[in-house]
This record gives C-alpha cells, structure tokens and sequence, in this order.
C-alpha cells in the first residue's frame, strides 16, 4: 500500500468520525429544524421529504421508530444515501489515484 493511498484512508476515516460526532450532537426536536423546508415554507404543505433530516438524525441516535414516524420513506431512502456516501469514498479512496497513473 503507497504513502498515498494510507493518507487518503486516514482523512477518510478522520472525516467520517468528525461527521458523526457533528450529526450526534445535532438535537433532534429542535424547532428549527423543523422550519428549514423551503416549500413547507412557500407553500404551507407539507412535501413528501418533510421530516427526513430529523428522521435520519433520529437513525444516528439508534431511535429507529422515531425515525419512521418523522417519515416513513427513510427506510428506503436512508439505505439508498449510505449506499450512494459508501460508493462515492470507495471511488476517492480507491480508484482517484488510477487515473493519473
């Protein structure tokens, strides 16, 4: 394993954590974050997204029931987005440094 590729690993890695540490300590009921829905804001009506940061906030908190009742499409898209985050670090990590050799 090159210099290279064990740096790319470790800011993955330092990243990640750094991003979940951050997401954790996001409170989940905060009233704000219930009013960050631009076309709830327009509109007044709720929009078939409505709920899904404080749904997936609710999953980093292990509160999966929680979760589906903010909205219940998290359970497909929750695993669609880590697929898609997953893929897309395996592309950095991996595969960046294949197309300038």
């Amino acid at each position: 394993m090159d210099m290279k590729l064990k740096t790319r690993i470790l800011i993955f890695i330092i990243i990640n954590l750094m991003l979940l540490i951050l997401l954790y300590f996001i409170p989940i009921d905060s009233e704000e974050l219930s009013k960050i829905c631009i076309f709830k804001r327009i509109t007044g009506n709720n929009c078939w997204n409505c709920g899904m940061t404080r749904a997936f906030l609710s999953i980093f908190h292990l509160k999966f029931n929680m979760a589906y009742q903010y909205n219940s499409k998290v359970i497909i898209v929750f695993p669609l987005t880590i697929g898609i985050y997953t893929y897309s670090c395996y592309k950095y990590i991996f595969l960046k440094g294949e197309k300038n050799e």
